[in-house]
Parts: structure tokens; sequence; C-alpha cells
């Protein structure tokens, strides 16, 4: 059995890769898991194809700034790091808010954990991952109570699938953490699933990134900052 600081520490490696990956690379990586998906799981692998689509409209460009002083600014996203995402129910739509999560997650460009006790999903999951292109470890599965362990690391997004009650108590544990804020994205209504549903989960996973160009000697067109005229 892996060890979860070894597990942690594959899955940062491959987040590290990953999250320099451009757009339509991930894209293609995830649609050749969604098509090995297809052949054991095709309710879930449509799941995959929405939240790709919908991350497409929302992730896929660089946003172009003003430049007060001639300079270009640019508005990105990237991923957050390792997502450890928690499945704690095996009901149908506990499977299809997992997969949700979890592309929601890989594609907003983060690697990911899957800490669940579903034998049946984890199979198809790590039967898609092995026929797709993703990178090795980007995707790693563990058991349920595995996330106990995981929490002390330093992961950066968590997803939830199960009961309000211990979505809450993993909420509470994250408060108590110091350094970065970890998010939690906690799927309880599992009959109406509306976090799976929801078409901008992919923004609950990224964390946004500004690039700055000075394309001018000196730091860009300083004229245009002067206050006043010539007699002051």
């Amino acid at each position: 059995m892996v060890h979860q600081v070894t597990r942690f520490s594959d899955a940062f490696s491959a987040w590290e890769s990953w999250n320099l990956t451009n757009f339509d690379s991930k894209s293609e990586c995830l649609l050749a898991f969604k098509q090995a998906l297809q052949q054991v799981q095709p309710e879930l692998a449509s799941v995959v194809s929405y939240h790709i689509e919908q991350a497409s409209a929302l992730i896929a460009e660089t946003h172009q700034l003003v430049g007060p002083t001639g300079e270009t600014n640019e508005l990105y996203t990237a991923g957050r790091g390792v997502a450890v995402v928690i499945q704690d129910d095996t009901r149908p739509q506990a499977k299809q808010a997992v997969v949700a999560q979890i592309s929601a997650a890989l594609i907003a460009g983060n690697s990911i954990i899957l800490c669940s006790d579903d034998d049946e999903l984890c199979q198809s999951i790590e039967a898609a991952y092995v026929q797709s292109s993703l990178p090795t470890n980007l995707v790693q599965l563990a058991a349920l109570d595995a996330y106990h362990q995981l929490l002390d690391s330093d992961v950066r997004s968590i997803g939830y699938v199960g009961n309000t009650e211990v979505a809450r108590s993993i909420n509470r544990q994250l408060a108590k953490r110091s350094g970065a804020i970890v998010s939690l994205t906690s799927e309880t209504d599992l009959v109406g699933i509306p976090v799976a549903h929801d078409p901008h989960l992919a923004l609950r996973f990224i964390t946004e990134r500004t690039r700055t160009i000075n394309i001018t000697a000196v730091g860009g067109n300083a004229t245009l900052l002067e206050l006043g005229n010539d007699a002051h």
C-alpha cells in the first residue's frame, strides 16, 4: 500500500507539470479519458464532456486587461494544487457527483487523489485513466479513510460527496489548519446533485493570476502617469 506522504508527493509532482499544460492539451487528454470511460460507464462519460465544455467557455482564454503605462496585463487561471475528492456514498447520483468534481478539478489544472471504497467506480476510473493520455500520478486512488491523513498534507482543494454532518466536520478541520486556505466543495444533496450540474464548477478549483509584460523601455510610458503640468 502506498504511504499517504508518498502519494501526496507524487500527486504534487504531477500537478506541477499538468498546471503548465495549456488548456487545449488538457482538454484533449480528458476527452481521451472520457472516451475510455464511455466503454464501461457511458452515463459518467457524459458528465466529463459536460464539464470540459463548460470550462472551455470559462477558463480557456487569457483575458487582456488595461495597461495604463503601455505594458500588457493578462488575467488567466491556474490549478490550486493537489485536490482530494472524498466519496462517502455509493448511490448512482453520488458516482456522477464524484466524476463531476474530478473532471472540473482536472480541467482546471489540479491533480486528483480520490478517496473511495466504491470498488465499481474506482475500477472504472482506473481503467479509463490507464487507457487515456493523462500523465502518470495525476489521478490516484486511495481508500476512503485515507483522507484523514491527507488533510494534514498541503492539499489545496477538497471535494466531498456524502452527508451534511461529515461535510461540516471536514470544514471545521480545514478551518483549524494554518497556511493556505483550502476550499471545500461539498455535494450533500444526492437527489438533485446541484453541484454536479453547476456549469461553473471548474471555478471552484482555480486560482486567478496576472501576468505583466513591459513592452517599452524602463517599464512603460511613464509620461502617461505625470501629474500637473510643466510648471510643477
